[in-house]
């Protein structure tokens, strides 16, 4: 199976027509090609592979990058490392690895965890503890300077580079064992992998066609790495996440707010893969019901969530890998597991050999084949209509310019083939005067314009943070009944939990409306100032169309990735103590709730600020595209200006020196000269400009 095939050709085509619309541009249109060849050449297919542990993530993977016993996968992992299997990537090396390790921050960070969290707790709340694995990762720590001795404090902040990847070098980065002596005995394993900030893999692998990065993200059921920002940072930057679930416990309440979250970004692509099948009893029916299950459960909980759900055994994919083992090993395990009643490769495909038919039941190919899709017309082809819509636009202005040039020396032979020099002259003046007026014009505009739309992204940022910090206080407040009803007048001080799931899904609501009325109040004020600055711009290049919009600008949708845990808070009731020892202690509310508002208030503060960056970034660079726009027209108008004034003053020194016949002939023979080499530029652009497009081009218009 090719994966990215399709994805390969239409990169190639559309870097074909970019560069030969650089080739026949000139000035700035040259740097925008030379730009959008740029991003297109750099595009990378980037897949996340997200599972609890024991899902078989690992094996799987392995799977799909045809490497058996790759990724160690049959380790206990304490803790395991974000891994990017960087495949075919342009500039890379062909094999090895690069492990880079925690500086000192970093270290710090993941040790202690949030210091207001803790800062708030010691103060207000005895009883809080927001790190359950503070121990743990204390024991890590101490583990890993036992472990590395004087090395420790030299590797912070380093990394290690490798041109080959030998047996069990990856275990001494990835995985850090059961964190015990007789792990420290094993050799190299988990050697330095609690200090492992990220492991980059290099391989060339043929049958994937374009540069992917496949993460290897930690296990989605330790609450010490979900709650890693790097997991976090991981996800962002994928368009496609590989969802490992295993049958035996298909979906649970981890994985539903797992895939949930990943439902929230927006148009990348959600692909389920049910391992471990192979493991099951009565084999074929509950392969029935599961993904039945499955369905039902993620339409219940995300029901506008599209996801693609394949179910397999990667087990059975690494035994037909294998070839040390004979088909006759293949055909007696496929009758021993009765893998033939199974129709997950399809019973009416023919099969060469026993070793592809299990190969097949291992939903591998259909892995691999849902990968590559969502590469092709998923992300991938999002990516290249992006750099396709940004090219349009510069063809559109490069037309107009070129329309507008071969008008003007058009005008400009008919005037010199009837004589009429001084007409030439002061017609030629005249429309370089309403030039330079329409771009004044369309400058003061744009400037206006971008007061404007800077003044709204603040104004909308601001009210985010105000609505967010308002349902994070009225949150708060809605918690005083559950703390009162936990007081049973018994003078006990009981504990309690306060769930911060509502609250989390709740900021996510606010975040993404919030985004919506940003975006659509900044479309309609780009809109507008484009309307203007087109018509000004018309006026004076006499209704030539600009062919500009504001279709297709980035930013549609904003994602952000935060922790998949669900949190919640674990309080104690703060007693007010008499000096009277004979009365009961009463609840002190006002201390309790100001403690559990601090603490409420500074364990969201990492996902607010989160959302805040994210609004902001994709927000800016929207409205930076939609002023690119603008300002391309007005390059439209000023490169007219230009060009109609260096060809006058080069007829006015030819005319000075010689006013006859000869002279404003040979005018005459530059000038058509010139218009063949805009018609040429001009049929040119428009056999890219068709090619750009599609062959359903004419099929749309219709």
């Amino acid at each position: 199976m090719q994966i990215g095939l399709e994805q390969q050709k239409r990169i190639g085509e559309v870097r074909d027509i970019l560069t030969a619309l650089r080739d026949t541009a000139s000035g700035e249109f040259t740097a925008s090609f030379d730009g959008q060849l740029e991003r297109l050449n750099g595009w990378t297919a980037r897949i996340a592979a997200i599972g609890q542990v024991k899902a078989g993530k690992s094996s799987t993977l392995n799977a799909l990058i045809g490497k058996t016993d790759f990724l160690p996968s049959d380790v206990n992992p304490w803790t395991t490392v974000i891994t990017d299997m960087r495949i075919n990537i342009p500039g890379d090396p062909k094999s090895g690895a690069r492990f880079d390790f925690f500086d000192e921050a970093s270290w710090d960070r993941i040790i202690n965890g949030d210091r207001r969290v803790r800062k708030a707790a010691k103060t207000y709340l005895p009883g809080f503890d927001p790190e359950v694995l503070r121990s743990q990762t204390e024991e890590m720590r101490a583990y890993a300077e036992k472990r590395l001795g004087p090395s420790y404090a030299k590797l912070l902040g380093k990394y290690h580079d490798y041109d080959l990847l030998s047996d069990g070098l990856l275990e001494s980065y990835v995985c850090a064992g059961a964190g015990t002596d007789q792990a420290m005995q094993r050799g190299t394993l988990g050697r330095y992998s609690s200090i492992t900030k990220a492991a980059n893999i290099y391989l060339d692998i043929p049958g994937y066609h374009v540069p992917t990065v496949i993460t290897d993200t930690p296990g989605v059921n330790d609450p010490f790495l979900v709650r890693d920002e790097f997991t976090c940072q991981a996800l962002d930057r994928s368009d496609i996440f590989l969802v490992m679930l295993s049958a035996h416990q298909a979906l649970t309440e981890v994985d539903v707010a797992l895939i949930r979250m990943l439902a929230m970004q927006g148009d990348k692509d959600v692909i389920l893969y049910i391992n471990r099948i192979d493991e099951l009893e009565d084999r074929a029916a509950r392969i029935e019901r599961i993904v039945a299950d499955v369905s039902e459960r993620l339409a219940e909980a995300v029901p506008d969530g599209r996801f693609t759900i394949l179910h397999g055994s990667a087990r059975w994919a690494e035994i037909a890998m294998d070839e040390s083992l004979s088909d006759a090993d293949i055909r007696a395990l496929i009758a021993e597991e009765r893998i033939d009643d199974l129709d997950i490769g399809g019973t009416d495909e023919t099969f060469e050999s026993p070793r592809q038919r299990l190969y097949a039941a291992s939903g591998l190919p259909r892995a691999r084949q849902a990968l590559s899709t969502a590469i092709c017309e998923g992300s991938g082809a999002r990516f290249v209509d992006d750099i396709v819509a940004e090219a349009q636009i510069q063809i559109g202005a490069m037309k107009t310019l070129s329309q507008r040039q071969r008008h003007d020396l058009q005008d400009r032979i008919e005037m010199y083939a009837s004589g009429r020099v001084a007409e030439c002259k002061e017609t030629i003046e005249s429309e370089m005067a309403l030039l330079a007026q329409t771009h004044n014009v369309i400058n003061t505009t744009n400037e206006i314009v971008n007061s404007e739309l800077d003044r709204a992204m603040n104004d909308h940022w601001v009210a985010l943070q105000r609505e967010m910090d308002q349902h994070i206080a009225n949150f708060i407040r809605a918690q005083k009944k559950t703390v009162l009803a936990m007081w049973d007048g018994s003078g006990n001080v009981e504990e309690t939990q306060i769930d911060l799931l509502p609250l989390r899904i709740a900021l996510e609501s606010i975040f993404h409306r919030r985004y919506d009325t940003a975006r659509k109040d900044l479309d309609e004020t780009m809109q507008v100032a484009l309307e203007n600055a087109t018509k000004a711009a018309n006026r004076s290049m006499r209704g030539v169309d600009t062919q500009i919009s504001m279709e297709a600008l980035p930013g549609n949708s904003v994602a952000v990735t935060f922790a998949t845990s669900s949190k919640s808070l674990r309080i104690d009731l703060i007693a007010r103590r008499s000096w009277k020892f004979w009365r009961e202690k009463d609840v002190d509310l006002e201390k309790t709730m100001e403690g559990l508002r601090r603490v409420t208030a500074a364990e969201v503060f990492p996902a607010t600020s989160k959302m805040v960056e994210a609004f902001m970034a994709t927000m800016s660079e929207r409205v930076m595209a939609g002023k690119g726009r603008l300002d391309t027209i007005a390059h439209i108008v000023e490169q007219s200006l230009n060009d109609r004034i260096k060809r006058l003053r080069e007829d006015y020194k030819l005319l000075a020196k010689d006013d006859t016949p000869e002279a404003r002939e040979a005018i005459l023979n530059r000038l058509r000269n010139d218009i063949e080499i805009i018609d040429d530029r001009l049929r040119v652009i428009a056999t890219r400009e068709s090619a750009l497009a599609g062959p359903d081009t004419d099929a749309k218009a219709a």
